[in-house]
């Protein structure tokens, strides 16, 4: 599971900055949200428009896109649009099985800078530049890197760490994760399952979606015409209970379209250790719906994590969050995209952290002019 990250010099972010998502002392909701090793299963975002909360996330698809994608990856625009500095690092620390592994990544405009991999206290990879050493079970010193490709992605398909069953299961952990838009409802898995809906329609049938709106009380369930030629040929439809009516997709509300099509991915994210990273979470769900679908996730979900950001105020909620899950993130103009834990103010269980937070009291709730005279 992931236990922090550290940005620095990256996009909106000056100044070295740590997102900790190890639980705290709160008591309440420990048997549901957190995991194993003390870690929280998730972290959410709040904060107004252009406060730095997608750059967050963006922060933890840069790994994986970096070790899974064969896609060209832009790394210019990741660089601190404030500073002149050449360069931007993040750290991302894990722990698997009481290990903390810890991987350092600095970047450039251009490409790989250096990296190191620290595994239970033992530095095992370290590069610069186009050179690096690897060291597990032998050191071995390689030369001539390309600095578009990850040294650490390399390793792993030279050597599989040789065997080593914790460094395996953490990679697996980062491979098993998604990313999810839910403004333009963009899925991106990486691993080999392909989870958008059809897809998984062309694979599966029907039940497995319609159990899981049923457990949640959806008032609706899937129909779908199946094609032996091409999934995208599938034509999905929804079904009101309690009528005989089957309403094509493309005529339902934007809200069903995207519950849809994140549904494959949702699950697969609970059954499956890994991160599940969401953003625009509130693009077209009723504020009940949002709320259920983060209970299920925390309630059913081991050790996976969902780290998501949405404008719902309502979800800061002391029966669906700990304070510890939920940071603001608000942008200064001298200091960039700061962010603030909501456990630093302590907040009691009895108190209102929604209230709180639309009061000021954890920063970064905007305040936009809303009286206006001629």
């Amino acid at each position: 599971m992931l236990k922090k990250i550290k940005l620095d010099n990256y996009t909106t972010f000056i100044s070295p900055t740590e997102i900790d998502f190890t639980a705290s002392n709160y008591k309440f909701l420990e048997s549901e949200n957190v995991g194993s090793n003390k870690i929280l299963k998730g972290c959410l975002l709040v904060g107004e428009n252009a406060s730095g909360k997608t750059n967050i996330l963006k922060s933890l698809t840069l790994l994986l896109d970096l070790l899974f994608s064969n896609n060209e990856i832009d790394l210019i625009s990741k660089l601190c649009f404030y500073t002149p500095k050449p360069t931007y690092k993040i750290e991302y620390t894990f722990m698997e099985e009481g290990k903390e592994i810890i991987y350092l990544i600095e970047l450039d405009k251009e490409g790989i800078v250096s990296e190191k991999l620290t595994f239970d206290s033992l530095v095992i990879l370290e590069r610069l530049g186009n050179t690096a050493k690897f060291n597990l079970n032998e050191e071995k010193i390689f030369n001539n890197l390309s600095n578009k490709l990850l040294f650490l992605r390399r390793i792993y398909f030279d050597t599989n760490f040789y065997g080593d069953e914790i460094l395996n299961k953490w990679y697996s952990y980062m491979k098993n994760s998604i990313y999810i838009n839910c403004y333009n409802r963009n899925i991106r898995a990486y691993s080999d399952n392909n989870l958008s809906i059809r897809k998984y329609l062309k694979n599966n049938s029907a039940k497995e979606i319609n159990d899981f709106l049923d457990r949640i009380n959806y008032n609706q369930n899937i129909e779908f015409t199946d094609s032996n030629v091409n999934e995208n040929n599938i034509l999905i439809s929804f079904n009101k209970k309690g009528t005989n009516v089957s309403i094509p997709e493309n005529l339902e509300s934007t809200g069903n379209r995207t519950l849809i099509e994140l549904i494959p991915s949702f699950l697969y994210a609970v059954n499956n250790e890994c991160m599940l990273i969401i953003d625009e979470f509130s693009s077209g769900f009723h504020n009940e719906l949002e709320e259920c679908l983060i209970k299920y996730f925390f309630h059913y979900a081991k050790n996976s994590q969902m780290f998501f950001t949405t404008h719902s105020t309502n979800v800061l909620n002391n029966t669906l969050l700990r304070p510890d899950q939920i940071y603001s993130v608000y942008f200064d103009s001298k200091k960039g995209t700061l962010v603030e834990r909501f456990s630093s103010s302590m907040p009691r269980e009895s108190q209102n952290i929604e209230k709180m937070y639309l009061n000021g009291v954890f920063n970064g709730m905007p305040r936009y002019n809303k009286i206006f005279k001629d």
